[in-house]
């Protein structure tokens, strides 16, 4: 299962770079795009998710739409994350299973805001994480 995830991995974070690819719309479609993968993707869970945090790439591929979507398992009683991959010509999905909270984890607004406000006040752009390795 975790090679399948540093497969699917590089896709989810390649993702902002292939925005350009993308066909052109208006905002409007762009919102009801993003509004579609996310009621989709949340729909093709295999459980409900407490609390879920959904994070749609906001372009997607060419092809694709990409979200994830991290939440308490009421199963596991941990949090979880779940890559969803969103067929933009026939409307499905496809979910991955269940990744734990240790290895993916999605950053909310509040948090980004959060750091960005932190690297401005301190000028440092580094990204540190718990073990203190960059």
């Amino acid at each position: 299962m975790h090679l399948r995830l540093l497969c699917a991995l590089p896709l989810l974070l390649a993702a902002p770079f292939a925005a350009p690819l993308a066909h052109a719309s208006s905002p409007d479609a762009w919102e009801e795009f993003r509004a579609d993968v996310e009621k989709r993707c949340l729909a093709g869970l295999p459980e409900t998710l407490g609390t879920p945090n959904v994070f749609v790439e906001p372009t997607g591929t060419q092809s694709f739409g990409l979200a994830a979507i991290e939440g308490l398992s009421p199963e596991s009683k941990s949090q979880i994350t779940y890559l969803c991959v969103y067929d933009k010509q026939k409307k499905t999905v496809e979910v991955s299973p269940p990744i734990a909270a240790e290895f993916l984890h999605v950053v909310r607004e509040s948090e980004r805001e959060a750091a960005a406000a932190e690297r401005a006040k301190t000028g440092d752009n580094k990204t540190v994480d718990e073990a203190g390795q960059e």
